[in-house]
C-alpha cells in the first residue's frame, strides 16, 4: 500500500510540475494521423499540460480518416518564447508542411526547446537541420531523408537525443507523449 501512496505522490508532483507548461501541437492542415494526434493531445492534457494546436490556418483540419480538429493557432503568427515545446504529428500530408518555409523556421527557431516528432514529421526537422548530427527516428519512409540532412536514423521505436524526442509512429504516441513530459521537467 505505501509503494502506491509514493507512486501516486509522484504523479501528482508530476503534474504539478508540468501545469504550468505549454505546448504546441504543429499539425498537418490536411491528412494528419489522427491516432498521433489524439493520443498525444490525451496524454499531455491529462498531466495538466496547456495543449494548442497550430496549422498553417486557423480553423477546421481534417486527418486522414476524415476526423477534424481545431487549429487555433497559424503558423506563421507563433512565437517560439510562447511555447515550451513543439510537437510535430505525421502523417501524409506532412511533406507539403515540410515544404513550408514557415514551419521549417519555426522548428529552426525552437530548437532549444523541447522538440517532438512522430512518424513522417521527423523530416520536418530534418529539413530545418536540427538533428544534424543526432539520433533520431521516424517511420522508415523518412529514414533516407533524415540521412541526407545529417541526422542518424535508429530504426527504433523512441528515441531520446537531449531535447529532441522521436517516434516512429502511431503505435508509440502514448510512450512518445511520456518521453516529452520527461524532456520538459529537464
Amino acid at each position: 500500500m505505501e509503494d502506491q501512496g509514493i507512486f501516486r505522490r509522484g504523479k501528482e508532483e508530476m503534474t504539478l510540475a508540468l501545469s504550468d507548461k505549454k505546448v504546441l501541437l504543429v499539425v498537418p492542415e490536411r491528412d494528419f494521423d489522427e491516432q498521433q494526434y489524439e493520443r498525444v493531445l490525451r496524454v499531455l492534457e491529462s498531466r495538466g499540460i496547456k495543449v494548442t494546436t497550430g496549422s498553417s490556418y486557423v480553423g477546421e483540419i481534417r486527418g486522414t480518416k476524415g476526423t477534424s480538429a481545431r487549429a487555433s493557432v497559424e503558423l506563421g503568427n507563433v512565437k517560439t518564447y510562447d511555447y515550451d515545446a513543439f510537437v510535430f504529428i505525421g502523417g501524409p500530408g506532412v511533406r507539403k508542411l515540410g515544404e513550408d518555409q514557415k514551419v521549417v523556421k519555426l522548428a529552426k527557431d525552437a530548437e532549444y526547446k523541447v522538440l517532438g516528432a512522430l512518424g513522417t514529421a521527423s523530416l520536418i526537422l530534418a529539413q530545418a537541420e536540427v538533428l544534424k548530427g543526432k539520433k533520431a527516428t521516424a517511420d522508415r519512409s523518412v529514414a533516407e531523408f533524415i540521412e541526407s540532412k545529417g541526422g542518424r536514423f535508429t530504426g527504433q521505436p523512441i528515441q531520446v537525443e537531449g531535447k529532441i524526442v522521436t517516434a516512429e509512429g502511431p503505435k508509440y504516441a502514448e510512450q512518445f507523449a511520456n518521453a516529452l513530459m520527461e524532456a520538459l521537467q529537464r
